[in-house]
């Protein structure tokens, strides 16, 4: 038996037999490199083993055939010599899904509410996509698509790049600068997470110095151009302005905080810049149902289903499991996150798809959670407790999922919800899939047919858990998926 190694291959001749054990996606570029010294003591028929980081594959060989092969060449062989990078077509979503799952972890570990996270979800997304996009054939950019998004850097023609690389050196940078009170360990985690990618990546594309400071240097432009336009999109600005509770007197319906010993959370949230849709106004449903403590009264009637529900297991159970609680989870925002991260293996999503769904879920939940909150703070309505214990009676009744610190009409997890679900929908059809993200929680993998019918489940949910009226949750709902369309018909990934 006799061996050689390369950088990147491994290449063994025994008992008639070639093995070669490549860290590339090319099956056979190698075979050129090898020292002539080998096929002069091939024997006339052996058998060809390839084994590269996807495929496995033997067949039988000639001698003569294989020196033909190295006088004459494969004719992929020009396309790998021009661009010795992996095109990024030919890649699978999983270096983007870690990425998203390290955002999830990130939103998870700091404690965010839906706000916060929403924002950093869709940042990543796109950082994600731009840092791709230049080595997606058929694709385009989304600047000069996103409001406020005019430009963004353009790769120089006369560099090598590769893609994955910058990919990885620009998303830790921009997760890192948008999460609020990140931690030390968090920010080791996304770096480490970012040196392994690029060393593997280095290893199977052979990439040498140049292409690595190549691809990191436009990265670091990419990072700063994203962050200039993030900056711009007003959080600092609406989290900074002051508010004034109305006041419940003639207004019963109003929230009310001190049931809860509650502040109100980030009431201007919805005069942020929206990334896709036009304005915070946009869908917005009817009126809520008018106040009353009859209990014939339609409203009352929709509280004491909240209240009915909060005494049984099975809704609870289903309430629970989407609940998303700040600190448990990656907050209600990343709830379909979550799921997109799952269908990225159970659907065997290539890299391009991959983008364009985490795209469009960042974008459907950061605009569907401003689109929501103008709606919140418009009709400022009471939680489900507040009723319960001043009108009901039941004067220690709490929901059995923590009611947020804001109003319940429309709800933000149905809005989420609807936007998502239709996403999905548009993007892989009625697609049964299973959910397995809260297993650590202790909640067995959820089955669905289609992504409607668990956004259906959703939004039900918050009525389950007690922190929603049905109303508010069937127009948010709605109002999700009326801003998913928007978004839909807005935003062109392919090029025409």
């Amino acid at each position: 038996m006799r061996s050689f190694a390369s950088q990147n291959d491994v290449f063994i001749f025994a008992n008639n037999s070639i093995t070669i054990i490549s860290f590339r996606k090319s099956l056979f570029r190698q075979i050129f490199t090898y020292p002539p010294f080998f096929l002069s003591e091939l024997p006339n028929f052996l058998t060809l083993k390839c084994f590269t980081m996807r495929h496995q594959i033997v067949f039988p060989f000639t001698r003569l055939l294989l020196v033909g092969l190295l006088l004459f060449g494969f004719a992929c062989q020009k396309d790998n010599d021009d661009n010795i990078v992996a095109p990024t077509t030919e890649l699978d979503g999983t270096m983007a899904q870690e990425w998203m799952t390290q955002a999830y972890n990130t939103v998870k570990r700091t404690g965010l509410f839906a706000l916060d996270a929403s924002r950093i979800y869709a940042y990543t997304a796109i950082t994600m996509y731009e840092s791709m996009v230049h080595g997606m054939k058929g694709y385009r950019s989304l600047a000069g698509q996103l409001n406020g998004l005019d430009k963004l850097p353009v790769p120089d023609p006369n560099k090598k790049y590769d893609w994955g690389v910058v990919l990885c050196h620009a998303t830790p940078q921009v997760i890192t600068e948008l999460t609020p009170g990140i931690s030390a360990g968090t920010i080791f985690s996304l770096n480490a997470t970012a040196d392994r990618q690029a060393d593997d990546l280095r290893l199977r594309n052979a990439i040498d110095n140049e292409v690595m400071k190549n691809s990191k240097e436009f990265a670091d432009q990419l990072v700063i151009a994203i962050l200039q336009w993030a900056v711009k999109d007003g959080r600092a600005v609406v989290l900074a302005k002051s508010y004034a509770e109305p006041a419940r007197t003639g207004n019963p319906q109003f929230w009310y905080g001190r049931t809860l010993n509650q502040e109100f959370m980030a009431p201007f949230w919805w005069e942020s810049r929206p990334l896709a849709i036009n304005q915070a106004q946009i869908c917005q449903p009817s009126a809520p149902y008018e106040y009353s403590a009859d209990p014939n009264n339609v409203y009352y009637k929709e509280v004491k289903e909240v209240l009915d529900a909060s005494f049984d297991p099975t809704k609870v159970e289903v309430g629970r499991f989407w609940a998303n609680d700040p600190g448990q989870s990656g907050s209600p925002a990343g709830s379909w996150i979550g799921i997109g991260n799952q269908l990225v293996d159970q659907f065997d999503l290539d890299m391009p798809t991959t983008l364009k769904m985490y795209v469009l879920l960042g974008t459907g939940t950061r605009d569907g959670f401003i689109s929501c909150w103008y709606t919140k703070y418009r009709w400022n309505l009471q939680r489900p407790v507040t009723f319960i214990r001043e009108v009901i009676g039941v004067n220690t009744w709490n929901s059995p999922v923590v009611t947020p610190p804001y109003p319940d009409y429309t709800s933000g997890t149905s809005v989420n919800a609807g936007a998502s679900s239709q996403i999905l929908t548009y993007l892989f059809g009625n697609r049964s899939f299973s959910d397995a993200q809260h297993t650590d929680k202790g909640f067995r993998p959820r089955q669905f047919n289609n992504f409607r019918e668990a956004g259906t489940e959703a939004f039900h949910s918050r009525i389950f858990g007690g922190v929603h009226m049905r109303k508010a949750c069937e127009e948010g709902f709605k109002q999700g998926t009326c801003v998913a369309e928007n978004i839909i018909n807005k935003l062109q990934f392919e090029q025409k």
